[in-house]
C-alpha cells in the first residue's frame, strides 16, 4: 500500500461498490378543468404534482492498494430524502378571426412550490464487509448525522398576443412578471417582455408570378428572459452554525465540558437579482423549387446582464460559503444558417441532404472593479480561466512556453524565473521586466469555437431507408488537465503517459516534453501553462441508421398499423487532434472546456430496434 500510487485499481473499484444501494421513486400526476364560453373564450386550470423519494447506502472499504488511503478505516453511510414540486396554472384564451384579421390572446398565472427534507448518518470501523451486517449501530467510531430542509417558490403572471393580417403580417408580443423566493425582497420580481415581427413576402401581389418561390418570410424578434439558475434558496441569508470541530468551545476550562458555539457558515446577499438574457435576431426563411429547397439564415445577438456567479472573496473572509451575486455582463453574437434539399432520382429512390453552421463570437462586456474574476482550477495548477472585460468567457489564463531550458547557461541568460533549470519550461516575459511573475500570465486560448456545424444525409429506396448524422466544432481550445496526472511525478504517483518516452534529457533536447523528475514548481506543473492547451476542434460521425418498414398490406391482416425494423451505429468515429479521450466537454457558465478526466461520450454503440403501432 504505502509504496503504490494514489489511483485505485479498476477491478477493486468495482468490487468496492458491491454493497452500495440507491433507490429512487418518482410519482407524477396532473389534473385539469377546462371550459369554453362566449364562443371565443377558453378558461383552464391545472394542478400538477411531482413527488420524489430516495434512499441511499454506501460502504467504503479500506483501500489497501492506495498510497493515501491504505490506513483509513472502512465507513458506512445511509441517507433518505423526500421532496415534492407542485404547479398550479390558470389561463384564459381568446381566439377570433374577422375579415383578414386573426387574433389570439392568452392571459395566465402560475405558482410553483418545491419542498424537501433529508436525513443522513455515518460511522466508521465496521467489523465485517458483509452487507447483512451493515447497519449504523455496528460501526464503532466517528458517529455522524445530519439533516436538511428546503423550500422555494416561484410565482408568475404572463400575457401573450398573436396577431396576423392576411397571414402576411405577423406580430407576437409577450410580457411576464416573475417572482422568486431565491432573491431578497427588493430584487425578488422581474419583468420580462418580448416581441416578434414577421412579413410573409411570398404572399404579396408582386411575388405571385415567381413560381420557383413557394414561401419567403422575413422575421425578427427581441426578448428578455429571466434566469435564477445557480442560486441557492438560502443565498440571501447570512447563516450561522457549526459542529464539534469548529464551533464548540471549552468555556469552563474543564476538559470534559464543551459548549455549543456558532460560526458564520454562509455570507448572505439580499441584493442578488434576476440574471437577464437579452436575445435579438433577424433573418429569413425560404422554401424554393417546388418545396425541395429550404434556406434559413439568421443573425443573432444574446447578451447576459447580471451574470449569476459566486462572488470571489479573499481567504481572510473565512470558511463561510460565499454568496452568488450579479457579477457582470457577457455577449454572444453571430450567424446561424441552414440549407436543405430533398428530391427523387426515380420513382423508388429519394434523397435528402441538409447542413447547418453557426458562427460564434463571445465577449465579456462588463465586470465590476477590477474588471475580471478567475474561475475553474485544479490542485497544483491553481486557477485556470479568467473572465475579463473585452475577452472571451472562460479564457484560459497562464504562462506561455517559449521552449525548454537546455543548459544552465541558458537559464542564467534568461529572465529570472522560479524553479528554472535544464529540461524545465522557459516562459515568455510578457511585460518585459526581466522576471517571470504572475503579471506575465496571458490568455492561452479559448473554449469558444469559431463555428459549429452539422450535416444530415438521408436516402430511401422502396421500403428501405438509411440516414447519417455528422457534427463538429472548429476553432476552440481545451485545457488537458489530465496531463498534470500523467506527465509529471511531483503531484501524483500513478501510471504515466507514453509521452514520457520522449522526455527531455541532455541527449534528447529536441522535444516539448519536460524532464522526468520529482517535485513541482512554477517551471514544471506548478501553474497553468501552454503545455496543457490543445486544439479542441473535432468532427464526429454521430449516427448511421438503416431501417426497413414492413408493408401495410401484410400488417393489416394481423391488426398492426406499422412496423419498422432498424439497425443503428452511434459514435462511429471522431476526427480530432486532441489527445484526450473526448474533445466534447461541458462545464459551468464561467469555466468550461477543461478536461479533468471527464467520462467520454463518444464510445461506439450498436442498437437494434423494432417500432410498432397498433
Amino acid at each position: 500500500g504505502p509504496d503504490l500510487g494514489s489511483n485505485q485499481n479498476p477491478v477493486a473499484m468495482q468490487y468496492r461498490t458491491v454493497n452500495n444501494r440507491s433507490k429512487y421513486w418518482n410519482i407524477l400526476g396532473n389534473a385539469y378543468a377546462e371550459v369554453d364560453f362566449l364562443n371565443n373564450f377558453t378558461a383552464r386550470t391545472s394542478i400538477g404534482i411531482n413527488a420524489t423519494n430516495a434512499y441511499n447506502q454506501g460502504f467504503n472499504f479500506t483501500q489497501y492498494d492506495n498510497k493515501q488511503g491504505n490506513n483509513t478505516p472502512n465507513n458506512y453511510s445511509e441517507s433518505s430524502s423526500f421532496g415534492s414540486t407542485s404547479t398550479w396554472t390558470n389561463t384564459l384564451n381568446y381566439r377570433n378571426s374577422f375579415r383578414k384579421h386573426n387574433v389570439k390572446f392568452l392571459l395566465g398565472s402560475e405558482a410553483i412550490k418545491s419542498t424537501g427534507r433529508s436525513v443522513s448518518g455515518s460511522r466508521t470501523n465496521f467489523f465485517s464487509n458483509d452487507y447483512n451486517y451493515l447497519v449504523l449501530g455496528n460501526g464503532t467510531e466517528s458517529p455522524s448525522n445530519s439533516s436538511s430542509g428546503n423550500i422555494n417558490t416561484l410565482f408568475s403572471v404572463f400575457a401573450r398576443l398573436d396577431y396576423s393580417f392576411s397571414d402576411k403580417y405577423l406580430l407576437g408580443v409577450t410580457a411576464r412578471r416573475d417572482g422568486s423566493s431565491r432573491f431578497g425582497p427588493d430584487k425578488r420580481y422581474g419583468i420580462f417582455p418580448s416581441f416578434s415581427l414577421g412579413w410573409r413576402i411570398s404572399d404579396e401581389d408582386f411575388m405571385k408570378n415567381i413560381s420557383w418561390i413557394n414561401d419567403l418570410k422575413l422575421r425578427g424578434s427581441y426578448g428578455i428572459l429571466g434566469s435564477q439558475s445557480n442560486v441557492d434558496p438560502s443565498n440571501q441569508f447570512s447563516l450561522y452554525g457549526g459542529g464539534y470541530g469548529n464551533a464548540y468551545y471549552d468555556i469552563t476550562g474543564s476538559s470534559n465540558s464543551v459548549q455549543q458555539g456558532f460560526i458564520q457558515t454562509r455570507i448572505g446577499n439580499s441584493n442578488t437579482g434576476w440574471e437577464q438574457n437579452i436575445i435579438s435576431n433577424v433573418g429569413f426563411d425560404a422554401t424554393l423549387l417546388n418545396n425541395r429547397l429550404t434556406i434559413n439564415i439568421e443573425y443573432y445577438k444574446k447578451s447576459v446582464n447580471g451574470l449569476l456567479f459566486t462572488q470571489p472573496l479573499p481567504a481572510t473572509v473565512g470558511g463561510a460559503t460565499y454568496p452568488v451575486i450579479n457579477i457582470g455582463d457577457i455577449q454572444n453574437k453571430g450567424f446561424d444558417a441552414s440549407i436543405g434539399y430533398n428530391g427523387r432520382l426515380s420513382k423508388d429512390l429519394g434523397f435528402a441532404v441538409s447542413t447547418n453552421i453557426t458562427s460564434y463570437k463571445n465577449l465579456v462586456v462588463n465586470i465590476p472593479n477590477p474588471g475580471y474574476f478567475y474561475a475553474g482550477g485544479l490542485q497544483g495548477l491553481g486557477t485556470i480561466t479568467i473572465n475579463e472585460v473585452g475577452k472571451p468567457v472562460s479564457a484560459f489564463y497562464g504562462y506561455d512556453i517559449l521552449s525548454l531550458f537546455n543548459s544552465d547557461a541558458e537559464v542564467a541568460s534568461s529572465p529570472k524565473q522560479s524553479g528554472a533549470g535544464p529540461g524545465r519550461f522557459k516562459y515568455c516575459d510578457v511585460n518585459g521586466d526581466g522576471a517571470i511573475t504572475p503579471s506575465d500570465r496571458t490568455i492561452l486560448g479559448s473554449p469558444n469555437p469559431d463555428f459549429t456545424y452539422g450535416v444530415n444525409l438521408g436516402l430511401t429506396y422502396k421500403r428501405f431507408d438509411i440516414s447519417a448524422i455528422f457534427y463538429g466544432s472548429k476553432g476552440n481550445e481545451i485545457v488537458n488537465a489530465v496531463r498534470s496526472y500523467l506527465n509529471f511525478w511531483g503531484g501524483y504517483v500513478n501510471n504515466k503517459s507514453n509521452d514520457l518516452l520522449n522526455a527531455w534529457t541532455p541527449q534528447n533536447t529536441n522535444t516539448t516534453v519536460p524532464i522526468i523528475e520529482n517535485g513541482v514548481n512554477l517551471s514544471t506543473a506548478g501553474a497553468l501553462n501552454s503545455y496543457f492547451i490543445e486544439n479542441g476542434s473535432f468532427l464526429k460521425f454521430k449516427s448511421l441508421m438503416l431501417g426497413y418498414t414492413i408493408s401495410e398490406t401484410v400488417l393489416k391482416k394481423v391488426g398492426i398499423n406499422n412496423i419498422r425494423i432498424y439497425l443503428q451505429g452511434t459514435n462511429l468515429f471522431t476526427l480530432t487532434k486532441y489527445t484526450g479521450l473526448d474533445p466534447e466537454l461541458g462545464g459551468g457558465s464561467s469555466a468550461f472546456g477543461i478536461d479533468y478526466g471527464n467520462y467520454p461520450s463518444n464510445e461506439m454503440g450498436i442498437l437494434f430496434g423494432i417500432r410498432a403501432s397498433f
